[in-house]
Order: C-alpha cells, then sequence, then structure tokens
C-alpha cells in the first residue's frame, strides 16, 4: 500500500514538472511572438521575454506551494493542466486585446479565473503578467494597469469568500461595480472631449461583456470544481445503492448500523456546517470492508477505488479505519462519535431490548471516554464544536427509540 502511495505520489510530482516545463516553454514563444507582431525592436523584445519568464516562474512557484500548503481556495490539487491551459490562453488573448479599445479588455474575468483555479496570491500574479503583457504592447500608460488591476484585486478577493454553495450574485455585483467606478474614475473622468452618452457605451459592453462571461464560466467552474462530486455522492448516499444493497444481503445489523450512523452523522455535520455530503457517506461506508473480508484499509480503499468514491470521502474513511493514520478533519470526528453512539445502544438494547436507556447519560459517557484517548485531540475540530455536537446527539433522543 506504502509502495502504490510512493508511485501515485512520484508520477503527479512527473506531471507537475512536464505540465509546467510546457507552459514555461509556450509562455517564452507567445511573448516572442506578440513581440513579432507589435515590431518591438531586439532589445524590447528580450525585456519582454525575460520579464514575462520571469513572472511565470514566480506564478509557478506560488502555484506549487499554495498546493504543498494547501492554501487553494477551491479543490484545485492536482489540476496542473487545467491551471496552466488558462494560463496560456490568457496570455494569447493579451496578446490581441490591444487591438481593440482599452476601455473594453475584459481582464475582470480572467483574474477572477485565475483566483478560482488558484488563489489570490497565484491568481493576482498571474492576472498582474498578463495585463502588464497588453498595457506594453498597447503602449498605455499606468492608468489602464490601474484600472484593470484594481478591478481584478477585488474580483479575486470577493469570488475567495465563497463557500460550498457558490453563490455568486454579491460577488459578481461587488466586482462589476469595482470596474465600472474604475473605468469612470480612469478613462471617462480624463476624456477630453464634452461627456456624453457615446463615452459610456464601449465600457458599458465591457461590462456586459464581464457579466456574460463571469456566468459562463462560473457556471462550468461550478459544474467541474465546486460541485464535482455532487452527482457522485448522490449515487453513494442512496440507501438502495447497490453498494449497501450487497451490505444488507451480507448482514442485516451491519447495513442498519450503517443507515444509522449516516443519518446522526449528517445530522450534526449540517449543524455544524462542514461537509455534510461527506460525512454521510462515510456513516454508509465505514465498515464496507467486511464485503471482502475484514474491515481493513487495504479491502475499504479497494472498494473506493473500484467505485470511485470522491477524494475527501475516501480521505475520511482512511482516518477512521487505517490505524497507523491519525484523525485530523472534523467529518472524521463526527462519523467516529456518530458510529460510537450507536454502537453502544445497539449493544444495551441486544442484551435487553425492553432496556429504558439514559440516553443523555450514555452519549456523556461515550464523550468522556473518548477525551481520555488521544482521538479528540490535535485535530482540526474545537472544543466549542465538540460541545455543540454533544447537545445534537443529545436531542437525537426520539431517534434512538427506532434502534431497538
Amino acid at each position: 500500500m506504502e509502495n502504490n502511495s510512493n508511485l501515485q505520489k512520484n508520477s503527479n510530482i512527473i506531471k507537475r514538472i512536464v505540465v509546467f516545463m510546457f507552459m514555461f516553454a509556450l509562455t517564452g514563444v507567445i511573448v516572442w511572438l506578440g513581440s513579432i507582431l507589435y515590431h518591438c525592436q531586439t532589445d524590447q523584445m528580450i525585456r519582454n521575454i525575460v520579464m514575462i519568464l520571469a513572472g511565470s516562474g514566480i506564478v509557478i512557484f506560488s502555484y506549487v506551494m499554495s498546493e504543498t500548503n494547501g492554501f487553494f481556495v477551491y479543490r484545485n490539487e492536482g489540476r496542473y493542466g487545467r491551471f496552466a491551459f488558462t494560463y496560456l490562453v490568457s496570455l494569447v488573448s493579451s496578446v490581441f486585446l490591444p487591438f481593440l479599445p482599452v476601455t473594453g479588455w475584459p481582464f475582470l474575468v480572467l483574474f477572477v479565473l485565475f483566483g478560482v483555479f488558484s488563489n489570490g496570491m497565484t491568481g493576482l500574479v498571474s492576472g498582474s503578467l498578463c495585463l502588464l503583457l497588453a498595457v506594453n504592447f498597447a503602449g498605455c500608460d499606468y492608468a489602464i494597469f490601474w484600472l484593470y488591476f484594481i478591478s481584478g484585486m477585488a474580483g479575486i478577493l470577493v469570488f475567495s469568500t465563497l463557500d460550498e454553495e457558490f453563490r455568486v450574485g454579491i460577488p459578481m455585483l461587488i466586482s462589476l461595480l469595482v470596474l465600472a467606478l474604475s473605468l469612470t474614475a480612469n478613462v471617462i473622468l480624463f476624456a477630453k472631449e464634452r461627456l456624453s452618452i457615446a463615452q459610456f457605451m464601449i465600457p458599458g459592453i465591457n461590462l456586459m461583456v464581464c457579466c456574460i462571461l463571469l456566468l459562463v464560466s462560473l457556471k462550468m467552474v461550478s459544474s467541474t470544481v465546486i460541485h464535482r462530486y455532487r452527482d457522485k455522492y448522490m449515487e453513494i448516499n442512496d440507501p438502495e445503492c447497490p453498494l449497501l444493497v450487497q451490505l444488507k444481503e451480507l448482514s442485516k445489523e451491519e447495513y442498519y448500523h450503517a443507515i444509522h450512523t449516516a443519518y446522526l452523522g449528517d445530522k450534526v455535520a449540517r449543524s455544524l456546517g462542514i461537509d455534510d455530503a461527506a460525512v454521510k457517506a462515510c456513516g454508509y461506508y465505514h465498515r464496507i470492508g467486511k464485503l471482502t473480508g475484514e474491515n481493513t484499509w487495504e479491502n475499504v480503499s479497494a472498494i473506493c477505488d473500484k467505485y470511485h468514491f470522491p477524494p475527501k470521502a475516501k480521505q475520511i474513511l482512511k482516518e477512521y479505519v487505517d490505524p497507523d493514520v491519525k484523525i485530523v478533519s472534523k467529518e472524521t470526528i463526527v462519523v467516529l462519535l456518530a458510529d460510537c453512539i450507536v454502537s453502544s445502544i445497539l449493544y444495551l438494547f441486544a442484551k435487553d431490548p425492553k432496556a429504558d436507556l439514559d440516553y443523555e447519560q450514555l452519549i456523556d459517557t461515550v464523550f468522556k471516554k473518548k477525551f481520555e484517548t488521544d482521538e479528540l485531540w490535535a485535530n482540526e475540530i474545537s472544543i466549542g464544536q465538540i460541545c455543540e455536537m454533544k447537545k445534537i446527539f443529545i436531542k437525537e433522543k426520539l431517534y434512538y427509540d427506532f434502534l431497538r
């Protein structure tokens, strides 16, 4: 298992090196061709290539460090090709944008996409490089760079605050408003001719184009990045999923144990605002290894791979099942406590189906025992969240009677 993990890690490193070397080389070619297109002198061409390549090196370093340290805004781990493609297409666009009026450049969209596909720092550096290239080829003054840099920075910041629901209405409104104000302050305000409706036409078209492009591109981001695994979670979190049907055929006790664990875990996860879909999946499948023998991580991992479980669900299961892995995530803690409570209640009802249990005392005992171990320490969950979790479990007293 360790060898497979090392092989996958080495494969990712090789993939990263190949993609970024290709991106770096093509960046130089794009800038060289752009310099020829605009009839730049040799010294200017060398300057353009050297500066953009230096900046691209910073972009690559920032992206790699963001992945290494977990600084990505959304689920961008391992998506080197997508980022490199976006960067190269943006550079090509920057070469041809000077043929348009400066007030019609859609740089807000590029900044936002860079930020969504990486993080704030990487997005800001990438967008600034593309903007510098366009400003350089167009021969604009610093005000045009200032205009799109400020609006792009605002776009990156407001879109980096979105949660899993990915509601883009207010961030779009704010970023477009900042762009409109920037266009007014840097272009329209300094127009030498008399103020007229015609002066607002191109900036207005720019705002409209940015709005449409943002809606289309963010819709694609939502389906391919943010909610990439939504359909898979809907499939595996269905109690009639073929995998759960197999578990039911193997053991009804294990099946209903999974159903109860998933229900309680989902309830707690929703209240705490953590990944409820992943918690529910792990509640269903934390003992699925028994389908192929013992509930070892090797068996669970093989089933996860066969049924293409989302990476986060697999990671939570690994933390839960593999004794050599430290429990870190909040989601794993929720599954752990839900499973312990269900196991305790089912055990007591198996001994005496008519037993009148004090659920509050039982839950309190489960939490105290877990605190005596190291499982609830040195992880992502806070003491306040643990206390909140305990209250939620206690509120489910009526549900526990269904476990008889």
